[in-house]
């Protein structure tokens, strides 16, 4: 009977293809079917969810299945796939069976919490409000712990065994890059290659963000020096409003967002309207943190509940492990950190940015869940190509070269002016077009 349930686990429904001519979210070549997963992988006869599954038709593709991981956390799959196909060399789409699927908690049937996406959107900085943190926590119910890197991973292990094959070469990009190097650590046999993009560290990263504060002087500084307009020092000019009472949360979304490859990975003209509102002219900047921002998304391109289901559960903060997760321990526990740390070290902004930022006041406010749990293994295995741009303010270089250094075959490639998302560059293409077919 145990494994007749996990067989129906697996189950997969085909929506919208056709024998002849097979389409999926508008592409053609694609079929789109349902994945069947336990919400509790360790009850596979208890609750259960259905993940929208996009593959190529070209089963017999020589090199296996590339399965691209979207990021957030928070980001559907399957809505992507056109664009994701179109940066992908046409050879590569040949050589590779392209499959995306939307994480647990993602799309349209995923985690929708009106109040907090109206506040945050797919923000990872903005402070959100504590009943809108409150409000989703109890639209998710008790099934808010299973929402982890190491869930997803366990779901795409399913999907490698629907699949029918014997490995998997992943790509991910941000969060992404998280997902897929966690597979690679608990299931290194079954990972062919992966390619990692603007990468999150597969050890997790500070939710405290000491780091990414103190890369935005580095970024913003070479920014400026290769753009001749740029005759001030953006990073003095951030600082001083900082202090001056400009919320440095969203200073940092807004600061992060121009990174993206999309946007503005130059950062340039943003050093002009940093001086101009030191000097009394904030038109500009008004208008910058309005619209360099990703707090218009909605629940079904990045859901805010599911980013907060996340990373309250994978990352460590100075309350977790308490034997007490009461609110006034948690906040004790946030003092007593911030306390140790030396202002500087989040120059050019403050402690007060530290408290802000999302991660801190999100998950300070969440109820204690299921902590998610890593694997024993502190090296990637599997052949690894990294790919980081140089101007990107939400995962900074450091985490690259750390990500490098902990795995056992790995190349580096940092991509200079390019921001996050480096596989939008055309160098960046390259690069992983290169490695795929190597």
């Amino acid at each position: 009977m145990r494994l007749l349930r996990l067989l129906c686990a697996l189950l997969v429904v085909c929506t919208a293809c056709s024998s002849e001519t097979p389409s999926c979210a508008g592409v053609s070549g694609f079929a789109c079917t349902t994945l069947r997963v336990p919400l509790d992988h360790q009850r596979p006869d208890g609750p259960s969810l259905d993940l929208a599954v996009a593959a190529a038709d070209n089963v017999d593709a020589p090199r296996g299945v590339l399965l691209m991981l979207t990021g957030g956390p928070g980001q559907p799959g399957v809505p992507l796939l056109a664009r994701v196909r179109a940066y992908l060399a046409p050879e590569v789409l040949r050589e590779y069976r392209l499959v995306m699927f939307d994480q647990r908690g993602t799309g349209t049937p995923g985690i929708d919490c009106p109040a907090l996406q109206r506040a945050v959107g797919g923000s990872d900085f903005l402070t959100p409000p504590a009943e809108a943190v409150d409000e989703c926590a109890q639209r998710i119910g008790p099934g808010l712990g299973y929402y982890g890197t190491p869930d997803t991973v366990e779901d795409i292990e399913l999907l490698r065994q629907h699949l029918n094959v014997d490995r998997l070469t992943l790509d991910g990009t941000s969060y992404g890059s998280f997902t897929a190097a966690q597979y690679g650590l608990k299931y290194p046999d079954r990972v062919q290659s992966l390619v990692l993009d603007s990468i999150v560290p597969h050890k997790g990263f500070d939710p405290l963000a000491v780091d990414l504060m103190a890369t935005t002087g580095t970024v913003l500084r070479a920014a400026c020096r290769q753009d001749p307009a740029c005759t001030t020092d953006p990073v003095a000019d951030l600082a001083w409003l900082v202090q001056h009472g400009v919320s440095g949360a969203d200073l940092m979304e807004s600061l992060s967002v121009s990174s993206l490859n999309t946007v503005n990975p130059s950062l340039k003209g943003i050093p002009a309207i940093l001086h101009a509102a030191r000097n009394g002219d904030d038109a500009g900047l008004k208008e910058f943190l309005q619209q360099a921002t990703s707090s218009g998304l909605s629940y079904d391109t990045l859901s805010a509940g599911l980013h907060m289901a996340t990373l309250c559960s994978d990352l460590r903060f100075p309350w977790t492990g308490q034997s007490t997760r009461s609110q006034s321990a948690r906040g004790e526990a946030l003092e007593s950190a911030v306390r140790r740390l030396d202002p500087k070290s989040v120059y050019p902004y403050d402690l007060r940015t530290v408290r802000e930022q999302q991660m801190i006041q999100g998950c300070l406010r969440w109820p204690a869940a299921r902590t998610s749990t890593y694997p024993k293994a502190q090296a990637l295995l599997p052949r690894t190509l990294i790919l980081q741009g140089s101007n990107d303010l939400f995962c900074p270089v450091e985490w690259a070269r750390w990500e490098q250094a902990n795995a056992r075959s790995a190349r580096l490639v940092v991509v200079p002016g390019s921001g996050h998302g480096v596989q939008r560059d055309p160098r960046g293409q390259d690069e992983a077009r290169k490695f795929l077919l190597g």
